[in-house]
C-alpha cells in the first residue's frame, strides 16, 4: 500500500493548464501557464493547443543553433570509427547563467537528417522560433536540444529495413558517446559524465522523435532507461521497427509490443514509477493505426503501463491532433505542446522530490 501511495505522489499532476490571451484582432487564443507557477497540488491537463500564429515569428530572445562534433563508432559489423554531428539548440541565456539545463535528445524520421527539426545553421525553421517564445513566456524550461541521426556518417541510405536496424542499434552509440561526449561539454544535470552520474541525472533527460525517430524512442525505453525518464514518440511504433510480427492470418499481431516494451523495462531493473510516455500523433496521419494498436496494447498491461487521458495519473498517454497529417505542420504542433507538457512533469516532480510546497 505504502508504495502504491508514493506512485501515485510521483506521478500525479502532470502536464499543463491554460490560460487565455487575446491576439490583436481580439480572438482568444489557448496558451501554457508559465511552468513556474507549477505547485504540489496543482494539476496539469492533457490536450493539444494549436500554435499562435505569432510564436512562428522571430521572439525577442533568441537561443541558438550550433554544430556540435563527436566520435563514435559503426557499432556494427564494420566497427570503425565515425566522426558524426548533432545540431544543438542552446536557449536564449546560456551563456551567461550558472544553471544547469535539461537536455531533449532528438530523432529525425526516414530520410531526415539533423535539420529536420532546426533547419539548416543560416536558414533556421519556425520550430526553433517556436521553442524561442515558448521559452521567453516561460511556458517551457529553457532546454538544451540535441538534433542527432542514426545514419551511419550523417549520410541517409534511403531503406526502409536499413532506417529500422540503425534505429535499435542507435543506443550504444547515445549511450557510449553522444551522451557523455555532449554532457562534458555543456552545463547539464549530470555532475559529471560518469555512469553513475549520468544515471542520477535522469529525471532532467528526454528523448523525442518523429516518425523512425519516434521507433528510436520506443526502443530508446529497451535499452536506455537508466538515462531517460521522459519520453516523446511522435507518429511513430515499435511495429515500424526491427521486430515485427504478424499472427497467423499473416496480418499485424498487436499483441506484442507492451509485453517486449515491458519484459525490457523490467530487465533493466526499473518500474511503472519510473517513466512517463508522452505520445502525440494526427487522425489523418497514416501512422496513427499503428500506434493507436500499441497504445491499446499497452492499456492491457496495466501492472507496467498505466493510461490517462484528462490528469496525468499515470505514467503514458496518446494526444491526437485532429486532422493532422505526418508532415512538419504536425511536428512543430508536436513540439509547442510537447515542451510545456514535459516540463510542467520535470518542474512538479522537482517540488515532490524537495518537499517544498512555497
Amino acid at each position: 500500500m505504502k508504495k502504491l501511495i508514493v506512485v501515485f505522489l510521483l506521478v500525479t499532476s502532470l502536464l499543463v493548464g491554460c490560460t487565455s490571451k487575446k491576439n490583436s484582432d481580439d480572438s482568444v487564443e489557448q496558451v501554457f501557464q508559465p511552468y513556474q507557477e507549477i505547485q504540489k497540488d496543482s494539476s496539469i491537463s492533457l490536450g493539444i493547443q494549436n500554435v499562435p500564429t505569432g510564436y512562428m515569428n522571430p521572439a525577442k530572445q533568441q537561443g541558438k543553433v550550433v554544430r556540435f562534433d563527436y566520435i563514435t563508432n559503426t557499432y556494427d559489423y564494420q566497427d570503425r570509427v565515425m566522426k558524426k554531428y548533432a545540431y544543438v539548440y542552446i536557449p536564449y541565456g546560456y551563456e551567461t547563467s550558472t544553471e544547469r539545463y535539461d537536455v531533449v535528445y532528438t530523432m529525425h524520421g526516414h530520410t531526415g537528417d539533423v535539420t529536420s527539426f532546426p533547419g539548416e545553421l543560416d536558414d533556421l525553421t519556425d520550430i526553433k522560433n517556436v521553442i524561442d517564445h515558448l521559452i521567453e513566456k516561460k511556458e517551457m524550461k529553457p532546454m538544451l536540444m540535441v538534433f542527432a541521426s542514426y545514419y551511419h556518417d550523417n549520410v541517409d541510405m534511403e531503406t526502409d529495413d536499413y532506417d529500422a536496424s540503425l534505429t535499435e542499434a542507435f543506443g550504444k552509440e547515445l549511450q557510449n558517446d553522444l551522451i557523455p561526449q555532449f554532457e562534458h561539454a555543456y552545463r547539464t544535470y549530470a555532475s559529471s559524465t560518469s555512469e553513475e552520474d549520468l544515471i542520477a541525472s535522469r529525471d532532467h533527460r528526454i528523448f523525442l522523435g518523429f516518425s523512425m525517430g519516434a521507433v528510436t524512442t520506443w526502443y530508446r525505453m529497451m535499452d536506455s532507461m537508466r538515462y531517460f525518464r521522459y519520453y516523446v514518440p511522435f507518429s511513430g511504433s515499435l511495429y515500424w521497427g526491427n521486430r515485427s510480427m504478424v499472427n497467423e492470418y499473416g496480418y499485424d499481431n498487436p499483441n506484442w509490443t507492451a509485453q517486449l516494451l515491458e519484459n525490457s523495462i523490467i530487465a533493466q531493473g526499473y518500474k511503472a514509477e519510473d517513466f512517463y510516455v508522452l505520445a502525440l500523433t494526427g487522425t489523418k496521419d497514416f501512422a496513427y493505426r499503428t500506434v493507436n494498436m500499441q497504445i491499446e496494447d499497452m492499456k492491457q498491461h496495466s501492472d507496467m503501463f498505466h493510461y490517462d487521458s484528462d490528469e496525468v495519473n499515470g505514467n503514458f498517454t496518446l494526444l491526437l491532433g485532429e486532422n493532422e497529417e505526418h508532415d512538419y505542420h504536425a511536428k512543430r504542433l508536436y513540439i509547442f505542446n510537447s515542451l510545456p507538457m514535459i516540463s510542467q512533469m520535470i518542474v512538479k516532480r522537482d517540488i515532490l522530490l524537495s518537499g517544498n510546497n512555497d
